[in-house]
């Protein structure tokens, strides 16, 4: 931890609370983004007939990657669906095609227009071919499709082994066999079926139920057999003793022992710290471990409605910490990590906290979006009773302000990126460069509505390091998927665990990207490469910088110019 942080945390632990030594919090105005409402040709489909069951209102997500292998990001879009469709015309999947002037419709047909009722997915390359496939899951059978490398996609579901149907959530790749290959790890909800639904009530008025009131399901581990076909190994993890309410999963080595961990953010249950024993065993099983390392439950002790989850080295420590978005009068949850095992919920301290309190928070992204080299974190806010206004006497809404905190040396102020837009009922925060000019931008899902893009403004004289990691496909997946990075320049190092999901529902750009401080033009760059060696080399700012497993820099791509 940076000495100037540690400080500010020991000083209010205190109790101290002159000006000088508080953490700040006031609103500043200045926000790094162009928000383009209505560019996006998709409005999202909850399935919402006035029944008001829950698998309404907690969708969708969706996933930005390259499907055609021209260089720049699609966008995969999950629509969700009602539970008896008696339309004509039944909402699908949407897979949208990246260009230079936005979002647009694939010319041919692309075979991703799955019907189901969805809710997130997972982009990745499982069959190790060099292109990318997706996962998605829905509240009923989930789908496995198969690109050909040209983004045509096939159905391959049960050809490949998977036989899920039950209420599907987030979803998240990770080899957690060390075999070369990607493996899949799957959030389930809750066990709700429309035949037997009975409705809730609250002061006379009919709201969507809440999951308290439906029994949990176990989380699922499909493991790959090395060309992209699977087997459920859940109970010989040790999964089906835990039943769970799911919708956030992050995949981490969350105790540095070399083999990727898994945290569960639960709705309205606590939440697991699922640690692999793989590297110690040489068998995949998982032990929850999160009540006895303090990140099961809230500051106060009390189990919250985990939702977004995602996982960064605030402190630049070499561990990382856990961040979750919880519902209203909960904080968004900041976990952070000793090193050792054990985490103390942080976000009162580190000023996440009171304002975070009045939101209902979904999507939750880490990511450096001024550029100053400290990382920031974006959340998407939004309720999920529709009738909330009238439920709370106008107090409360269905559309909500999202928020970002901005990295200090003292901790986070806040700042909303809406001060002159609309507002939506968030759902997922989706990051990518979608111009490939050396920031991230973010699609964000809203529910019962369009998209938004927050296009990034904050790449001009800033350096910046792009890295994109191609695993060997024998030690390593091609995604490289949990790969350790650390950026190294005179007066500062950097760590990230390479992930593609995380936020909710959400499948991110694959590519990392590292700011650098103004005058410094190159930084020291080490991969440690799951199942492999450590790999370093000197990397120059300006460029994505394509790193292949045993090979080194195989490619450099300039930054294209910001847009005015």
């Amino acid at each position: 931890m940076k000495p100037s942080l540690a400080l500010s945390f020991c000083m209010i632990l205190l109790g101290c609370t002159s000006e000088s030594q508080t953490v700040p919090t006031e609103r500043q105005p200045l926000f790094p983004f162009v928000i383009e409402d209505g560019a996006i040709p998709f409005i999202h489909e909850s399935g919402a007939r006035g029944l008001r069951h829950i698998s309404e209102t907690v969708g969708s997500g969706g996933a930005l990657f390259d499907a055609d292998g021209d260089g720049l990001l699609d966008l995969y879009l999950v629509q969700g669906a009602p539970d008896h469709p008696d339309e004509t015309a039944t909402p699908v999947n949407l897979l949208l095609r990246g260009t230079e002037e936005g979002f647009i419709p694939f010319e041919k047909e692309t075979g991703t227009g799955d019907s189901g009722d969805g809710m997130g997915c997972a982009a990745g390359d499982f069959d190790n071919d060099g292109d990318t496939d997706l996962y998605i899951t829905n509240d009923g059978p989930d789908r496995l499709l198969m690109n050909d490398g040209t983004g045509r996609y096939t159905d391959e579901t049960f050809e490949r082994g998977i036989q899920q149907s039950r209420f599907g959530s987030a979803v998240s790749t990770l080899d957690v066999d060390q075999d070369g290959d990607l493996d899949i790890f799957l959030g389930h909800y809750v066990e709700f079926s429309a035949e037997t639904f009975q409705p809730c009530m609250r002061d006379d008025l009919e709201v969507y139920c809440a999951p308290m009131n439906y029994p949990g399901i176990p989380c699922v581990l499909l493991i790959n057999d090395g060309n992209g076909f699977f087997s459920d190994a859940s109970k010989e993890a040790g999964l089906e003793e835990l039943p769970a309410k799911a919708l956030g999963i992050l995949t981490a080595d969350i105790d540095l022992d070399g083999d990727t961990d898994i945290y569960v953010a639960n709705d309205g249950e606590a939440n697991f710290l699922l640690i692999n024993q793989f590297q110690e065993t040489g068998l995949v099983r998982f032990t929850d471990q999160a009540l006895i390392s303090g990140c099961a439950l809230g500051e106060d002790a009390k189990k919250e409605a985990g939702m977004g989850v995602d996982g960064v080295d605030l402190d630049e420590d070499g561990d990382e910490e856990i961040l979750v978005t919880n519902f209203e009068a909960q904080t968004n949850s900041c976990y952070r990590n000793d090193g050792n095992g054990l985490f103390l919920e942080t976000s009162f301290i580190n000023g996440m906290g009171s304002p975070s309190l009045p939101w209902v928070g979904f999507g939750i992204r880490s990511m450096d979006i001024n550029l100053d080299t400290m990382m920031d974190i974006f959340v998407t806010n939004g309720h999920v009773i529709d009738n909330i206004g009238e439920v709370s006497g106008g107090k409360l809404s269905l559309a909500q302000p999202d928020h970002v905190y901005l990295g200090t040396d003292r901790g986070f102020v806040v700042s909303e990126p809406h001060a002159h837009s609309t507002l939506k009922a968030g759902r997922s925060a989706i990051s990518g460069d979608l111009d490939n000019d050396g920031d991230l931008d973010l699609i964000l899902t809203c529910w019962q509505d369009t998209p938004r893009i927050l296009r990034s403004t904050a790449a001009g004289d800033t350096p910046v390091i792009g890295i994109e990691l191609i695993g060997d496909g024998k030690t390593c997946p091609r995604d490289a998927i949990g790969a350790k990075i650390e950026v190294k320049t005179q007066d500062q190092i950097r760590y990230r665990e390479h992930r593609v999901q995380s936020s909710y529902l959400a499948s991110h750009d694959p590519r990392q990207l590292f700011a650098l401080k103004k005058g410094q033009v190159t930084a020291e760059v080490s991969i440690q490469w799951p199942g492999g060696k450590r790999e370093t080399t000197v990397i120059s700012a300006g460029s994505y910088h394509r790193w292949e497993q045993g090979k080194g820099i195989t490619q450099s791509t300039a930054f294209r110019a910001p847009k005015p």
